[in-house]
C-alpha cells in the first residue's frame, strides 16, 4: 500500500486568471490610446484622414491576420512563453511609437503592435484549458475578456 499524502487543493489559478485578465487590459489600453492622440498626431505629423485612417487599420490587419499563427505558436512553444514574448513584442512596439518621425514608421509600429497582440487571447485559451478544470472555463474566459472591457474604458481618459 502506497502512502500519498493528500494535497491541498490550490486557489493559484485565480491569481493566473488576475494576470490574463491583465494582459488583456493593457492589451486594449496600448491600442485604443492611439485614437484619443490621433487628432494630435494628425496636426503634428500633417496626415490626411485617409492616411491616420492607413494606420489606425494597420494594427487590426496585422492582428487579424496573425491569430491562427499565434495559436498555433501557443501550442507549439507553450501558451506562457508565447504569451510573455508577445506583452515584451507589443510594449516594446508601444514605447517605440513614441518615436514615430510620419506616417511610415508609424504605420510600421502599429503593424509591429498588432502581430504582438496576436498572440494575447490565443495564450489566454490555451492556459485556461491547461489551469482551470472544465467547470471553471467559461468563467475564467468570462474574466479574462472582461479586461477588454476595462481596458478600453479607461484608455480614452
Amino acid at each position: 500500500m502506497l502512502n500519498h499524502p493528500i494535497q491541498k487543493k490550490s486557489n493559484v489559478r485565480w491569481v493566473v486568471a488576475f494576470m490574463m485578465w491583465a494582459a488583456i487590459a493593457i492589451n486594449y489600453i496600448d491600442r485604443t490610446v492611439l485614437s484619443a492622440a490621433a487628432p494630435y498626431i494628425t496636426e503634428e505629423f500633417n496626415l490626411t484622414a485617409g492616411q491616420m485612417g492607413i494606420i489606425m487599420s494597420g494594427f487590426f490587419w496585422s492582428y487579424a491576420l496573425l491569430q491562427l499563427p499565434s495559436g498555433w505558436a501557443a501550442d507549439k512553444y507553450g501558451q506562457k512563453k508565447t504569451l510573455g514574448f508577445a506583452v515584451v513584442w507589443w510594449s516594446v512596439a508601444t514605447a517605440l511609437t513614441g518615436l514615430a518621425a510620419g506616417f511610415k514608421s508609424l504605420l510600421g509600429l502599429r503593424v509591429a503592435l498588432g502581430v504582438g497582440e496576436a498572440a494575447a487571447y490565443p495564450s489566454n485559451a490555451g492556459i485556461a484549458a491547461k489551469w482551470f478544470p472544465k467547470k471553471e472555463r467559461a468563467t475564467v474566459a468570462g474574466i479574462f475578456d472582461s479586461g477588454s472591457k476595462f481596458g478600453g474604458a479607461v484608455a480614452m481618459p
